[in-house]
């Protein structure tokens, strides 16, 4: 077994952008979690290098108990990890940076105790306070000038206390990105007709099959029904909030999921029954059909077998 295995999580990873656009798609913590845990397993691997053979993949889902088709996603849709696709392989260009630096302090630790000991630190020269007369030092001046930079503010207490220059404040909140405004929860679901690859794979998790790629519109029509029945509006602030609970509705075998079946053909059979001309076809303006001519004042035809009689005006078999 390797001696320390660990790595380096910095704490400025939240601010990567391949990684927000991953929390932004997904269920956030479960997102973060597998991202992590593939990391880990990277680290216990020679050269930081695993497979990425779907039975390993399967398995590995299986011991964490976290979804499979999650898994994947992390794996290969955000630029996370480098794929070898023909050897099957992955790695990380954030694990493999962040070892390199401490496989580098570890040589220059195993250098220094191969010279009997890291070097002696140098002893700091005393200052000479300023306050019984004698001239500053150089460390001294400096930290005068140093403190020039900061400012100078009163709190409610009238009480004096130093902050940050202005530039280190402003580069401070540089880290942090502009607050997003909160949507109507109606508008965030029909956003979700946008996250093309979120909703093929929720309906491929729906069981529902053609039904769900030919009337995902519909679909979400239902679903907002849904919420507004049961009250959920507020609780969803963000698209995450709102894909969470729309996974959740029509998962396969979900009661919900097989309420939403029953609508949905109970929707469709009413729409169909409101297509008086369903048998029939309009060419150039003018009702036909398979080929033949039908009177612009006869009735819709009723059947796909009907006959127009032309003699005695009238639909027959």
């Amino acid at each position: 077994m390797k001696k320390d295995q660990y790595f380096n999580l910095e704490v400025n990873l939240l601010n990567d952008d391949n990684i927000a656009s991953m929390m932004s798609e997904m269920n956030a913590a479960e997102a973060l979690g597998i991202y992590v845990i593939l990391l880990l397993h990277l680290r216990t691997k020679d050269a930081y290098e695993a497979s990425c053979k779907p039975v390993l993949l399967k398995a590995m889902a299986r011991r964490y108990d976290v979804d499979e088709v999650a898994v994947e996603r992390v794996l290969r849709e955000f630029d996370l990890f480098e794929l070898d696709e023909e050897r099957q392989m992955f790695r990380s260009s954030y694990l493999d940076r962040v070892m390199k630096s401490l496989e580098e302090k570890r040589k220059m630790d195993i250098e220094n105790g191969k010279k009997g000991g890291r070097p002696k630190k140098v002893a700091k020269s005393a200052e000479t306070p300023v306050s019984k007369g004698r001239k500053p030092t150089e460390n001294q001046k400096r930290r005068e000038e140093e403190s020039k930079g900061s400012v100078s503010v009163v709190n409610n207490n009238k009480s004096n206390i130093e902050t940050p220059s202005l530039v280190s404040r402003l580069a401070d909140e540089g880290n942090h990105g502009p607050l997003q405004p909160v949507l109507p929860w109606e508008k965030l679901v029909d956003q979700l007709s946008t996250f093309q690859s979120y909703m093929e794979l929720a309906g491929q998790h729906s069981g529902l099959g053609k039904l769900f790629v030919d009337h995902q519109k519909l679909i979400l029509e239902i679903f907002k029904k849904h919420i507004r029945l049961y009250d959920k509006g507020a609780g969803l602030l963000f698209p995450e909030d709102v894909k969470r609970y729309f996974s959740n509705y029509i998962a396969a075998g979900s009661v919900t999921c097989r309420t939403l079946r029953e609508t949905l053909l109970k929707e469709l059979e009413n729409t169909v029954d409101k297509d008086v001309n369903r048998f029939e076809s309009v060419v150039d303006g003018r009702r036909t059909y398979l080929g033949h001519l039908i009177p612009a004042d006869a009735p819709p035809r009723p059947d796909a077998s009907a006959v127009w009689d032309d003699v005695k005006k009238i639909w027959a078999h």
